[in-house]
């Protein structure tokens, strides 16, 4: 009897423990941070299944036209195409690049940027969060939280740089201003507008300055799995 006894009190105790540890990890589950619910909105728990990256990186300017930037990028082999008329280069980001291959990478990783921001600012590393609630975005003029990203001054094509992120109650990306190493003067801003949902991955697919005159289109955007 007293053999069963323990027996039972070894199985409670072993169910408590194990209750507990279930409930410690669903609490660890649920205390995201801010900018990773700003991922997990833009759909990162389907970005370990994409395999090619495939998009069009545009500039307007009052109407026209300026350039665009056509990518394909493997992520398993990390090569990458770029085709700016009349140029093509390829090029493959685990291996030494020329001079070339490096100006189109500088170009890539910026238009990557505006294609993922949301990706960007959880899986990049070397940078450091500013959290802000209630803060007046500087286009719309509308209250949102915020928080600001800022790059060290170790590596990368442009360190210590910095950005003001404005996202909505829905942790979807409505604003952003760039400044250059931080510094206080703004180098840009932009709103996000006209989100599309490809794949399962939520991207803006339209950056409009605040004139409305100066115009950042991505188009023929794929994630192939």
């Amino acid at each position: 009897m007293k053999m069963m006894k323990k027996t039972i009190a070894f199985i409670l105790l072993t169910i408590a423990i194990y209750s507990c540890k279930n409930t410690e990890k669903k609490e660890e589950k649920k205390a995201l941070t801010n900018t990773e619910q700003v991922a997990q909105a833009a759909g990162f728990e389907n970005w370990d299944a994409i395999k090619e990256v495939k998009f069009t990186f545009s500039v307007g300017k009052m109407g026209r036209n300026l350039y665009n930037r056509n990518w394909t990028w493997n992520r398993q082999t990390g090569d990458v195409t770029l085709i700016a008329a009349p140029d093509t280069v390829y090029y493959n980001r685990r291996q030494p690049m020329d001079s070339i291959q490096t100006s189109a990478d500088r170009a890539f990783v910026n238009d990557i940027y505006w294609l993922l921001p949301e990706f960007k600012f959880i899986t990049d590393s070397g940078t450091k969060i500013i959290e802000k609630s209630n803060a007046v975005a500087p286009i719309s003029k509308d209250t949102l939280d915020m928080f600001t990203i800022v790059y060290s001054n170790d590596g990368g094509y442009t360190p210590g740089d910095a950005y003001d992120v404005y996202y909505d109650k829905k942790h979807n990306l409505r604003e952003w201003v760039y400044r250059q190493q931080n510094d206080t003067t703004i180098g840009m801003m932009t709103t996000f507008e006209k989100f599309d949902i490809i794949n399962g991955i939520k991207v803006a697919t339209d950056h409009r300055t605040p004139d409305r005159m100066t115009r950042i289109h991505l188009t023929n955007i794929e994630f192939n799995k």
